[in-house]
């Protein structure tokens, strides 16, 4: 519940429209009502064959109405000159007939309290008067019939147009909520840490967003509303039923367990079917996600059948989930039916024993059934909101999960103004150990770089050098030690700002399905044309785009599938260009080109080297040797540190590294 509560909470930003949806609601409920009791002059017209139609007065009115006689003959004064004479109300089985009727609408205008308690008060204003307004009509009880279903009509005209109004306030307040939800997620989701999108399937992730709050978006939107006209519904109509008669609604309140007996049953049911449906969705998501990312794997190895094999698992297991959770959806309405047919005809059994002529009549009768068999629907959709509302804990708390996670680097409480680099940027002691994790990758790593200066990360595979660069990045914090610009700590700096002066280029690039333009300047949208054209020509990729259908407006596909791996690199070394950043990181920047096209970038790249300070992870020799610092890298240390003609004079780990890639142009 403290889940649902939280979901709830999103609601109270619209609390002025919900709270109107509410009060509509209410009205909604209360023209249900009037509507209903307009069928207990109906019914007792039918059928009647006298020239005028007399409605009958209870015992209990008949009282009160006598009440008022009696007090308007001991206040004479109150009245004209020459009160009425009323005569006393017709014991039962009498009728009011229409003089009676008139004489007593006459003695009743007066605004007094005829001696009455406030409950007969408002008996004698509101429904006791109405019946003498009847009698007093002198009409046929055909035109009674007609009167009743010109009254119901309009009433139910109006109930449908308040109904329309407090769905478009009510679930449209819900609706909102939701897509603050989303946003926030989406918002959440942006800030995880890294290591989270590391273990976590993308489609587990996508499940959250899309099918998680679809669930939450059901039950505080229409199920909310639907349960908020129902309570009403629920609340006037049992007013309408103690009112006709409490004997008979008491013996029907006693089978309300017979009827939620089969909603009880299968609540527990469906909850537990959809919980596990929406988990096996989130599989269903990450499997198709994984298999066409990863097509031109299964292809070059031939696993079409093995993964189609798998996909069938899966997706068997969703279809029998699936088909549970409807059959246990479908089941439950079904038996309610048969226990509401049950407890109806033993409704219709008792009537014979309640209706009289007088207290109870057949009219009234009818619409006392009429009313409790409307209220059964309203009571068993109340009774199964609490499964719709375990049901959106369930996918709340999945939901809160991610929202409540905490990144892995923050901004600082007074964050520092960003100044341009000057002196030197220094790793100090730094050593990094990956969160969940108590292996450290980065061991007390202390080095300084000079304003300007390119910088070569070299060593084996899995050194660290790429998670140095994410922590220059900060991607990740260190676990201790520190890294400063201008001896000021990155930390003091908010995130947003430090990366703003820093450009990437990784190993694996990523291109957004859109056009060339739009990806190059992605992160510079304040860019012209002009200037992603500079961006291009600088990383050599002018040409190639120039050739493509519609230049740098062609729409290239996910990923940038239609490019080739050298000309999704020079893209992206593009994009990296037109931010000018004052810091570069090359992460194997070059390792898809082809030689000629590497030739060409690697010329840009030494002028683009003098106007920042440059960190190039790489293998290829040509890339490194040109280096101002060579920092060699090896299981999370600082191996060697030097030039290139001092490291190879030191025959080292460095020289050792490059005699084994020299066959192959790769420092390996």
């Amino acid at each position: 519940m403290k889940i649902f509560l939280r979901l709830i909470s999103y609601t109270l930003k619209y609390r002025g429209r919900f709270a109107l949806g509410v009060i509509v609601s209410f009205f909604v409920a209360v023209l249900n009502g009037m509507s209903l009791t307009a069928f207990v002059p109906l019914f007792d017209a039918l059928g009647d064959r006298q020239e005028y139609f007399e409605i009958q007065f209870t015992t209990s009115e008949r009282v009160i109405l006598q009440r008022t006689v009696e007090y308007v003959r001991a206040h004479p004064g109150f009245f004209d000159e020459n009160p009425p004479v009323i005569p006393d109300v017709p014991a039962v089985p009498g009728k009011i007939d229409r003089h009676l009727a008139l004489k007593y609408l006459d003695s009743t205008v007066k605004n007094l309290d005829y001696g009455l308690d406030r409950i007969d008060h408002l008996r004698l204003k509101t429904l006791i008067r109405w019946k003498l307004r009847i009698n007093a009509g002198g009409n046929s009880p055909l035109g009674i019939v007609f009167i009743a279903c010109g009254i119901v009509f309009p009433v139910y005209a109006i109930k449908l147009f308040l109904l329309l109004i407090s769905v478009r306030l009510i679930a449209k307040t819900g609706y909102m909520a939701v897509r603050d939800i989303r946003s926030d997620l989406y918002e959440s989701a942006q800030k995880l840490p890294l290591t989270y999108f590391y273990k976590e399937k993308t489609g587990l992730i996508m499940s959250r967003l899309i099918n998680d709050v679809e669930i939450v978006a059901a039950v505080i939107s229409s199920n909310l509303r639907d349960a908020i006209t129902n309570f009403f519904y629920i609340g006037v109509n049992l007013l309408i039923l103690a009112y006709l008669n409490s004997t008979l609604l008491l013996l029907s309140v006693i089978t309300v367990p017979l009827i939620l007996s089969p909603v009880t049953l299968f609540t527990r049911k469906v909850s537990k079917a959809t919980k596990r449906s929406q988990g096996l969705m989130a599989d269903l998501n990450a499997h198709l996600l994984e298999s066409i990312a990863g097509i031109r794997v299964i292809r070059s190895f031939g696993m079409e059948d093995y993964e189609i094999e798998r996909f069938k698992n899966v997706n068997h297991k969703f279809f029998w989930r699936m088909f549970k959770q409807q059959f246990y959806i479908e089941a439950g309405p079904n038996l309610v039916e048969l226990t509401s047919a049950l407890v109806t005809v033993g409704i219709i059994a008792l009537g014979g024993i309640f209706v009289d002529s007088s207290n109870f009549t057949s009219g009234e009768f009818f619409a006392f059934l009429v009313t409790l068999l409307f209220i059964i629907r309203p009571i068993i959709q109340l009774s199964g909101m609490y499964s719709k509302i375990v049901q959106s804990s369930a996918a709340g708390e999945r939901i809160f999960e991610i929202m409540d996670m905490e990144p892995e680097t923050k901004d600082p409480v007074v964050p520092v103004s960003l100044a341009p680099l000057k002196k030197s940027i220094i790793f100090e002691n730094v050593r990094f150990t990956y969160p969940g994790t108590e292996k450290e990758v980065i061991h007390d790593i202390s080095l300084e770089v000079p304003a300007g200066a390119t910088v070569a990360l070299v060593g084996e595979s899995g050194g660290g050098k790429s998670t140095l660069m994410d922590l220059m990045a900060r991607f990740f914090d260190p676990t201790s030690g520190r890294i400063l610009i201008d001896q000021k700590s990155i930390r003091e700096y908010r995130i947003k700002d430090h990366r703003s002066r820093i450009g990437i280029v990784q190993q694996e690039i990523f291109l957004f399905h859109g056009t060339i333009h739009e990806n190059i300047a992605y992160g510079s949208r304040e860019y012209d044309h002009r200037a992603v054209e500079t961006a291009a020509r600088l990383a050599y990729a002018h040409d190639f785009i120039l050739e493509m259908p519609q230049g740098y407006y062609t729409v290239i596909g996910e990923r940038g599938t239609t490019l080739s791996g050298g000309q999704r690199q020079r893209i992206a070394i593009s994009r990296a260009l037109l931010r000018n950043p004052e810091i570069l990181i090359l992460d194997e920047a070059t390792s898809s080109l082809d030689t000629e096209s590497e030739q060409l970038v690697q010329a840009a790249l030494e002028r683009l080297f003098k106007n920042r300070t440059t960190f190039v992870i790489a293998h290829r020799l040509s890339t490194i040797e040109k280096a101002d610092l060579i920092v060699v890298i090896s299981d999370g240390r600082i191996n060697d540190i030097g030039t290139h003609k001092e490291l190879m004079t030191r025959q080292g780990l460095y020289a050792r590294l490059q005699e084994i890639g020299r066959t192959s142009s790769i420092l390996y």
